[in-house]
């Protein structure tokens, strides 16, 4: 696996929680399921981060990314800094690994306990269940690497996810976590809700915010998705719109 790591200097940060919010690079199921790389950048836009690792590694999918003003590069994720009440990091990007995932999990977790951090949580969409009505709003659901990690979950009204496959890194990083020190949690949304997913990211941030503690407003997502659902035409009801 080829992997190239960059690091610059940043403020210092107080045992900072990362966030992972990253999405398949897959074109197929983009559409489906890029809830983790639109609530990164809905934080992005909202909060201030500083931008302190990137990240560039062959487990990508193989192509380049012609950007909005026509350059091209490889695709590739960042670690963003963010201080206040509770300093962040926030792994967000192009996409996530589509191979050697374990790899590109460790790396993750070297950079991440390197930044002090002690709690880690993965954010993103469910692959094994069937998906919501286009008209439920996702409700959170999660995992944890540990009893009282899952108790934590429970205490900010987190459905616990039990007995299901959780495939693919999203779900690996919380996993090999604690070989790091680390504390690991996966927070998801069921899938369903028609592109773009404002229902869907608000449910994420409202759970991450408590579980977390920072503040960040929704209102703006909530009203995208009020325009959404009363524009929507009737034929449209359906999770591939």
């Amino acid at each position: 696996m080829w992997l190239d790591v960059s690091q610059t200097s940043g403020p210092p940060l107080n045992e900072p929680t990362m966030i992972v919010s990253l999405s398949t690079g897959l074109a197929q199921y983009r559409t489906l399921y890029s809830q983790a790389r639109e609530t990164a950048e809905y934080m992005r836009e909202k909060m201030k981060f500083e931008r302190v690792a990137t990240i560039r590694a062959s487990g990508f999918v193989p192509e380049v990314l012609v950007r909005e003003d026509g350059t091209v590069s490889l695709p590739e994720c960042g670690i963003y800094s963010s201080k206040g009440k509770k300093d962040i990091l926030l792994l967000a990007g192009d996409a996530s690994p589509s191979e050697d995932q374990y790899e590109f999990a460790q790396t993750v977790l070297e950079l991440a306990k390197g930044y002090g951090v002690k709690e880690l949580f993965s954010v993103g969409a469910r692959w094994a269940e069937n998906p919501l009505s286009p008209d439920q709003s996702p409700e959170p659901k999660g995992f944890s690497t540990d009893a009282a990690g899952v108790e934590n979950l429970k205490a900010h009204g987190v459905g616990i996810i039990s007995d299901e496959p959780a495939p693919f890194f999203s779900s690996m990083v919380v996993a090999v976590a604690p070989e790091y020190g680390i504390r690991g949690y996966k927070v998801s949304v069921d899938h369903g809700e028609p592109w773009p997913h404002p229902r869907s990211v608000t449910s994420i941030l409202e759970a991450l915010s408590s579980l977390v503690g920072f503040e960040i407003s929704v209102e703006p997502l909530k009203e995208e998705a009020r325009r959404t659902v009363s524009s929507r035409e009737p034929r449209d009801r359906g999770i591939y719109h």
